[in-house]
């Protein structure tokens, strides 16, 4: 979870006809529906290295503000969990000397889920990527190409398998691994978030951690509706999703976050077994889970694409939309999106 604003902003949830705006362009609203925007109440808050929004409806303002301001209480605190860039936290000490004692439960719990989609993405999805996104930040800042014997010491140091987890205990196997969480803390934590909100009573919501979502519920004229903008930034939104009432998560990844040579061709989406860049210009993701949503945006993103849309098939309640570079869209068997005419 970077400490700036750049990542993650692919995904813009424009409420389309509800008369709200997360991101996007104001929307020209008809007397029916500026009335029917005054019962949704929302806020936003700038943590996660990215502005995070709620949207609640259907409730009274006061519990809608009470029940949000738990949310955000708690993604705040699981974000000191899980980003890498404070020195203390614990992942910043994991990374540090390579062992930590007495992890915190919120963080094994994530790991175990990290583990997970690495064995069932065939390594796609890694989180020891760390070597290599440094090695790539430091040839960015001094504006040189990455020297290749870099690249290659990275890669020795990334595998899921170095890491080892016993009880409370995480231990880096190899000397100089480092572990990021970007790829699946914010989906994390906005469903963290979601599971809040329901339980302060508020069950119509819809959080926005830059471009991962999680919705429930419905607003007031109908279902929350959220529109995947043109990776190619030309202004269009190829997709639309109305969000079903029992809840669904969504999460993307693009490869203009951050690019790490002028050609932009290496972003942050790396190949952990050969460190290079993804082919697609942008993954979307549905799935009944942000941190699954999240993850598997990050793994399908460097997957050949025949494969990745088998796996969206393979796997209960997901779906996905594959932005190539060229402009053509693929979707999985149940992606719930449509184009705009």
């Amino acid at each position: 979870m970077p400490n700036t604003y750049n990542r993650r902003q692919f995904m813009r949830a424009v409420l389309l006809g509800g008369g709200m705006l997360v991101t996007g362009l104001a929307p020209v609203l008809t007397p029916v529906q500026a009335a029917a925007s005054v019962a949704v109440c929302r806020q936003t808050m700038l943590f996660m290295g990215t502005m995070v929004s709620i949207s609640v409806a259907h409730t009274d303002t006061a519990r809608a503000r009470e029940a949000m301001a738990r949310a955000f209480a708690l993604g705040r605190a699981l974000e000191r969990h899980f980003t890498r860039f404070a020195e203390g936290s614990p992942l910043g000490v994991l990374n540090a000397s390579g062992r930590l004692e007495d992890a915190p439960p919120q963080l094994t719990s994530l790991l175990d889920r990290a583990l997970s989609l690495h064995r069932f993405t065939h390594g796609a999805f890694d989180m020891t990527v760390l070597p290599l996104i440094r090695t790539l930040e430091t040839a960015r800042q001094t504006g040189k190409q990455p020297d290749m014997q870099d690249l290659r010491a990275a890669l020795d140091l990334v595998g899921a398998e170095h890491l080892h987890m016993s009880g409370q205990t995480l231990r880096l196997h190899r000397s100089g691994m480092g572990l990021t969480l970007d790829g699946i803390a914010k989906g994390h934590v906005a469903q963290a978030m979601s599971h809040c909100l329901t339980d302060a009573g508020c069950p119509d919501h819809l959080v926005d951690a830059g471009g991962d979502m999680v919705a429930r519920g419905s607003k007031v004229s109908g279902p929350w509706r959220v529109a995947v903008e043109d990776p190619h930034k030309k202004g269009r939104y190829p997709q639309v999703l109305d969000m079903p009432a029992q809840g669904l998560a969504l999460a993307t990844s693009g490869v203009y976050e951050m690019v790490y040579d002028a050609a932009g061709r290496r972003s942050h989406l790396l190949n952990p077994s050969t460190g290079q860049g993804s082919d697609l210009a942008g993954v979307s993701v549905a799935a009944p889970d942000g941190s699954m949503a999240d993850g598997l945006a990050t793994a399908l993103a460097v997957m050949p694409p025949r494969e990745a849309l088998a796996l969206a098939d393979s796997l209960p309640g997901c779906s996905c939309c594959l932005m190539r570079r060229d402009g053509r869209i693929q979707t999985s068997c149940r992606w719930p999106g449509r184009g705009l005419a």
